[in-house]
């Protein structure tokens, strides 16, 4: 096993767990070895570790088992290098195209998951919205997108089709970037978006086909006007913190105040 070369260390070591299967070193049905073992094995710190088997865990690689540990599923799939290399958000251009492709993936994927989602799907989803609504409230953006994220892989998932499945894949890594970096400069798309997610769940859990669809066309509409906005007048000014006062005038709201915020709120 070599250790891996640091560039971005979650993807080597992502590339590095990929040789291992190209080596032999590694097949379906092999436990792999504790964190901190492997973590010393690869040279990279168990965050970077826990990052990268969380990817290959939602890629159907790996599956990791409470109690007794990770274990591999299945191959790498064919186009895992393409996988790691997706095109970079670096301007107005390609940040609307993201949000474009993300927008034809989001509603196909709820259209189709309000006819197959499954209760404990539903209760899920509940549980995740819950976590969006206390990272909110405790300011935590990090565990926010991570579960932003989720809500969406779990709504991919509720399709009950495997290539929807892989569609949001492709994208999820540079979604969560660009989730966070959004959040990082428009604190104010917190509060909406949770709302987002609180509506589109509540019409899932009607089986409300229109009132879903309406919803994430909502939602994507939002992000991408709020992507204009920020290209386009740069992010609004903030009181820089140097006081309580000013720190909690930097903190997302948990819902919009006024229609200057956001388009249609309600």
């Amino acid at each position: 096993m070599n250790r891996v070369v640091k560039r971005r260390l979650s993807d080597s070591v992502l590339d590095e767990i990929a040789r291992m299967f190209d080596r032999g070193e590694l097949k379906e049905g092999d436990k792999l070895p504790n964190q901190n073992e492997l973590a010393a094995q690869l040279g990279v710190s168990r965050a970077s570790l826990r990052e990268s088997l969380h990817t290959l865990a939602l890629m159907g690689v790996l599956e990791q088992r409470p109690g007794f540990g990770t274990v591999v599923r299945g191959r790498m799939p064919a186009n895992f290098s393409d996988f790691l290399n997706l095109p970079l958000i670096s301007d107005a251009k390609e940040t609307i195209e993201l949000v474009e492709a993300r927008r034809f993936i989001e509603i196909s994927n709820v259209e189709l998951a309000v006819k197959n989602i499954t209760a404990e799907d539903l209760a899920e989803m509940g549980r995740i919205v819950e976590s969006m609504q206390t990272a909110v409230a405790e300011d935590r953006l990090a565990d926010y997108v991570r579960k932003d994220a989720d809500f969406h892989h779990l709504l991919a998932k509720a399709t009950g089709n495997r290539f929807m499945v892989h569609l949001f894949l492709t994208i999820r890594r540079i979604m969560e970037q660009f989730i966070t970096e959004s959040f990082s400069a428009l604190p104010r798309m917190l509060g909406r978006s949770l709302s987002d997610h609180q509506r589109i769940h509540a019409a899932l859990l009607r089986k409300d086909e229109a009132r879903a669809v309406t919803e994430m066309k909502r939602h994507m509409e939002n992000i991408r006007k709020a992507m204009e906005n920020l290209y386009t007048q740069g992010p609004p000014e903030q009181t820089p913190p140097d006081g309580p006062v000013a720190a909690a005038n930097l903190k997302p709201r948990t819902t919009p105040k006024t229609q200057e915020d956001w388009h249609h709120a309600d």
